[in-house]
């Protein structure tokens, strides 16, 4: 999957195994990192999730996702076959450690503080790695029962951002993963961009699958604004139609739009196959916990019925027997 980022001076964009750094300013030697050439996995190591076998990862060495830091010094990324690499690249490139994953990402971010880097997987689970202890393994921070497809976090490091394959996002302490903030609920579909922009650190974008952007305040939940993008599609029919269009866009927010965009397109989408029939949310999932509730207590009470008739037909066949004699 081909992205595209920048880290201060250098222009980042990957395609298939190699990341590719070209300096917009000054002419300076590309840098590029290509993972079929990278270390391989330790025989040593295992997987949460093997069987004991100590084989080497069989993945494809495509990058699945990367991020840079607050302050563009530091970049990493992740692929195919589980490796999770950290870059310095001021004032030049620099492999700092090469560490593996439990299971494939789908998403890093790095801590305002750049001590932290939060990896998302697709079993639903967030691992924190340390990034001042560039060879420590990653911590379980928090876990979902989906797919995790986006995570961020507040400016202030106070609080995790996530987002599903269920539509949902949720907003947790990073300190107390546990303990859960505030759900931002309202998308049809998955969930796959999430971005805080820079001058409203209270406010959260999200792009989803339903063809939708919207715009929330994460720390109650509110929803502030949605944008339908199928809109940004059509093309105006005079003058008058376009600047209707365009007064519904604010101006500082339109890069963030269509930055988004790409994540919320429905054509050629590297999230297409995530698309359900029929989508959970959180009404609905309480809604079919407490059928479950009821029919596990329906059925509890037949039972303790049938024990009680039986119980109660032993206490007269004795009774009957003793009367007998």
């Amino acid at each position: 999957m081909a992205a595209v980022g920048f880290s201060g001076e250098w222009c980042i964009f990957t395609c298939d195994k190699k990341l590719v750094a070209v300096d917009s300013k000054q002419a300076r030697e590309p840098f590029v990192f290509d993972c079929s050439a990278a270390e391989k996995k330790p025989k040593n190591v295992k997987d949460d999730n093997s069987d004991g076998s100590t084989s080497e990862e069989t993945g494809s060495d495509k990058i699945l996702a990367f991020t840079v830091s607050p302050s563009g010094k530091l970049v990493a990324l992740t692929d195919d076959n589980k490796r999770l690499v950290l870059f310095h690249c001021e004032p030049s490139w620099q492999c700092i450690s090469i560490r593996w994953v439990v299971r494939r990402c789908t998403s890093l971010h790095f801590t305002q503080a750049e001590d932290k880097l939060l990896v998302a997987d697709k079993s639903g689970d967030v691992y924190c790695f340390s990034v001042v202890e560039p060879q420590r393994e990653g911590e379980l921070k928090m876990g979902h029962l989906s797919m995790l497809l986006a995570v961020t976090m507040s400016p202030d490091d106070k609080y995790i951002i996530t987002a599903d394959r269920d539509e949902k996002i949720r907003v947790s302490l990073l300190n107390s993963p546990y303990n859960i903030q505030s759900f931002c609920l309202g998308h049809k579909q998955f969930v796959s961009a999430l971005l805080v922009p820079s001058g409203h650190p209270n406010w959260l974008l999200s792009g989803s699958g339903d063809g939708t952007i919207k715009l929330w305040e994460y720390e109650t939940g509110h929803k502030l604004q949605s944008w339908e993008l199928n809109d940004l599609e059509k093309t105006p029919s005079s003058e008058a139609d376009k600047q209707k269009c365009l007064a519904r866009i604010p101006v500082t927010n339109l890069f963030l739009l269509l930055f988004s965009y790409t994540a919320t397109t429905r054509t050629n989408n590297r999230f297409e196959h995530l698309y359900k029939v029929s989508f959970d949310n959180v009404t609905a999932y309480l809604q079919k916990k407490q059928q479950r509730v009821e029919e596990q207590q329906l059925k509890r009470k037949t039972v303790q019925r049938a024990n009680s008739n039986k119980k109660a037909k032993k206490e007269m066949s004795k009774a009957l027997m003793e009367k007998s004699t």
